[in-house]
């Protein structure tokens, strides 16, 4: 037998790995996501016949896809586990980025590689938070799913500055090109170190909210690690359906993701329309937006822990108020004052990424099933997906119908914020496994 120091410093050196892990991989996804957002004024450029609305469309389908692939993926991912699908995923993720730079240029090419790639980015955040929750206890969850989430604010700039560079330097080709073959050997290295639990490396359980059951509920969902059965999956889908929280979250994360995917769709767009900048400088001022919103990841999970008892409820609704009047704000900001829609842009950043970790990550896994993190995430990420449609063809719409103006667009997108307020002021008081239902 090891000694028990040994095996305590063997799980902490497998949590590091796990988390860098994790965190690499989902910030990879990012460069082949939101570079789209970037290129999307030079194909504007390329295709001046194309409208706002019907770019629109673009986004709006990868998000249709990528709402159905968070249930399948996030189920599939009970059954087989987070290495092998988010190793598969990441590696067709770049591949239709490549596809989309190398293929003749048409909208409905355009479309289909962009929804293949929503279906294979949606095998992401549901398995990795539900993998993050199995490797460490309850205590520290929204702390730690903050630092992850910093993944994805990271992999935002990145993907932004880069796209930014290669579209002036290069065309907006380049965009899709480089991104797309970084994700092979990110891939590879996904497939060969990760594991996806404690018992997977040969290790005790850690996590310590598991729920008691019956006697039957323990004989199906209790089955080990390696034994995971379809009736086993089945089961926890229906506990994740019959709870009411989870519902609201769902519902909160729908409203929440239409406002978050408006910024990140149309912010470069609003910088080079409206105050006159180029593609490449307005993807420098724009990636204020998850610079400053890594903070607020941060801070939203350290202050949910430290201050209101692991209650994640509070935090978002106090954040989602300052997300509508920040949002308000930039409605009122002058053409051409690039200066103070930046300084608007880094509040907004702050006040939307926190209230997006906490729903989407520990405040699911905190009041779903403990065996339903990964499926929980993925019923919130699936009703998120629903709600980004609307940035994508909707926000199109809003700007056609003022003629190009963003006034009509920032006044939707302050009173949006309100919604998922009130719904999860409902969850004031909830804690971890607390009022289960």
């Amino acid at each position: 037998m090891n000694p028990p120091n040994a095996i305590a410093d063997r799980l902490r050196a497998l949590q590091t790995r796990v988390f860098w892990l994790l965190w690499g991989a989902y910030g990879s996804y990012y460069l082949c996501r939101v570079n789209f957002a970037v290129a999307q004024p030079a194909l504007l450029q390329e295709f001046p016949a194309w409208t706002s609305a019907q770019i629109g469309t673009i986004p709006s389908l990868y998000a249709a896809v990528y709402a159905v692939g968070q249930i399948v993926n996030g189920t599939l991912g009970q059954r087989y586990g987070t290495r092998r699908m988010m190793a598969l995923s990441l590696f067709f993720a770049g591949l239709t980025n490549v596809l989309f730079a190398l293929v003749p240029a048409s909208f409905e090419t355009m479309r289909l590689l962009w929804a293949i790639n929503g279906w294979f980015q949606s095998a992401g955040w549901a398995l990795m938070v539900g993998t993050l929750a199995e490797w460490h206890t309850s205590a520290r969850r929204g702390t730690l799913i903050g630092r992850l989430a910093t993944c994805y604010t990271v992999g935002h700039v990145v993907s932004w500055l880069l796209a930014g560079y290669l579209c002036d330097a290069y065309g907006w080709r380049a965009a899709f090109l480089v991104p797309g073959l970084f994700m092979f050997p990110m891939a590879l290295l996904f497939y060969l170190f990760m594991h996806d639990s404690p018992e997977h490396a040969g290790l005790s359980p850690v996590r310590d909210d598991h729920l008691p059951e019956s006697a039957g509920a323990k004989s199906v969902l209790h089955t080990a690690a390696d034994q995971v059965t379809w009736a086993s999956t089945w089961q926890v889908v229906k506990l994740t359906l019959a709870n009411r929280m989870v519902w609201i979250l769902s519902i909160s994360f729908l409203v929440m993701n239409a406002v978050r995917y408006s910024f990140i769709n149309w912010t470069v767009q609003y910088m080079s329309d409206f105050h006159g900048r180029s593609i490449r400088n307005s993807a420098l001022t724009a990636v204020v937006m998850p610079l400053v919103g890594s903070l607020g990841v941060l801070a939203s999970g350290w202050a949910s822990d430290k201050f209101f008892g692991k209650r994640r409820a509070p935090v978002c609704v106090i954040m989602l108020l300052g997300v509508g009047l920040v949002a308000g704000a930039m409605g009122l900001v002058p053409q051409g004052n690039w200066q103070l829609a930046t300084v608007l842009l880094a509040v907004a950043g702050f006040m939307i990424y926190g209230p997006d970790v906490l729903v989407s990550g520990a405040a699911t896994v905190d009041l779903s099933h403990s065996r339903a993190g990964a499926i929980a995430t993925g019923m919130s990420m699936s009703f998120g997906a629903i709600g980004a449609i609307f940035s994508g063809v909707g926000i199109g719409y809003l700007k056609d119908r003022a003629e190009g103006h963003w006034t009509l667009v920032f006044l939707v997108l302050a009173v949006l914020p309100l919604v998922p307020a009130a719904l999860l002021a409902t969850l004031w008081h909830a804690r971890p496994k607390t009022d289960f239902t």
